[in-house]
């Protein structure tokens, strides 16, 4: 019994020590940089009477589709061309493999603040598993992440927002 916790605890440590090698200190300032830009351009004020205001709760007909654009904020695309950034409560890990939101909804017909969620791939899903190609017990979920409010936004911001996020220079 005691070997078997000293396993685990030598397993535990070396866990923990190279989750720590993997992210330097520029790396994490390149983040925050990012954040804090991306932070700047959803602070300017837009007309509410033309692009309405921020919402916590986005109806299911008020939205098309969606698609992250980093580990922290979804794009929401609306009828008419809307666009809405819902930013995640905290940073969503492997959130660019999935184009399907699970959603644990506290509605059934809207997705609000506070919703937690995982995003997957459609194509792992059940009715397209192949046997014995693939599991029909692996979905490919990623971890639950927590939406935030729903702000609308200009085409130009998510332009600016993308091209930060694809900067190099940081």
């Amino acid at each position: 019994m005691t070997a078997n916790r000293n396993i685990i605890s030598i397993a535990l440590a070396a866990i923990l020590f190279f989750a720590g090698c993997a992210s330097s200190p520029e790396l994490e300032r390149q983040r925050e940089a990012k954040q804090a830009d991306i932070a700047e351009i959803l602070s300017v004020e837009l007309d509410p009477a033309e692009f309405g205001e921020r919402k916590r709760c986005l109806s299911e007909t008020e939205y098309r589709s969606f698609r992250p654009l980093d580990d922290k904020h979804l794009l929401f695309v609306g009828r008419g061309d809307k666009l809405w950034i819902n930013t995640l409560r905290s940073s969503c890990m492997d959130l660019h493999h999935g184009d399907v939101l699970i959603v644990q909804p506290f509605s059934a017909t809207r997705l609000c603040d506070t919703d937690r969620f995982q995003a997957t791939d459609w194509f792992r899903w059940p009715w397209y598993t192949r046997t014995p190609w693939h599991s029909p017990h692996h979905w490919g979920s990623g971890p639950t992440c927590v939406l935030g409010t729903f702000q609308p936004v200009t085409k130009a911001q998510v332009d600016e927002i993308e091209a930060i996020i694809k900067s190099d220079n940081y």
